[in-house]
């Protein structure tokens, strides 16, 4: 390979790289809004909601990534002075610094505060991922002992019955929960 085409190809990734950095912003941008507005509102949730505990420090971390898109397309497309790449690590360590301690803070304070407004905890229904949303729901009788074996089918039901607008009753989660065990049980036995 000549060396002008490797530099191209270091060229795009870098590019490629900056619009994936560019999403990532997007999104923390996004579920933080949803997380502040859902913190404000508790009584427009209808029987269920998922609390993204790692929006807020995804978003406290963004300028991070957006230093890190500069670094890349300067080194690609131009110089990058060293003070610059400096600069660059302790400002990103100062930002992880306060995002580990409003992640931390945020796992103290919110669960009170939401269990406050009437809402409980549901492990169960939780995806096992580090990033993933918290489920908490209205009633504790939504959270289903075995339901830790289905809780994707759960959840996406339980979108379906919230864009409804419906609000299905104890009996009705039960009896649905119970089907997709069974359902379950029947697919991997």
């Amino acid at each position: 390979m000549q060396q002008g085409e490797h530099f191209e190809r270091k060229k795009a990734t870098a590019v490629f790289l900056s619009l994936i950095m560019l999403g990532a912003i997007a999104v923390a941008v996004f579920k933080s809004v949803e997380l502040l507005s859902l913190l404000v509102d508790f009584d427009s949730q209808p029987f269920y909601f998922r609390l993204p505990l790692v929006a807020l420090p995804l978003l406290i971390t963004s300028p991070m990534l957006l230093m890190l898109i500069y670094i890349m397309l300067r080194r690609n497309f131009g110089h990058l002075p060293e003070q610059h790449f400096a600069l660059w690590v302790k400002i990103s360590l100062v930002l992880l610094a306060v995002a580990f301690a409003v992640r931390i803070a945020l796992g103290i304070w919110l669960p009170g505060y939401v269990a406050a407004h009437g809402f409980t905890h549901c492990s169960k229904l939780e995806n096992p991922s580090p990033f993933a949303s918290q489920v908490w729901v209205r009633q504790p009788e939504y959270c289903h002992e075995l339901s830790y074996l289905v809780n994707v089918e759960v959840l996406d039901w339980f979108d379906e019955q919230a864009v409804a607008d419906k609000r299905p009753s104890v009996e009705d989660v039960t009896a649905q929960i119970e089907l997709f065990i069974a359902e379950y049980k029947q697919r991997y036995q």
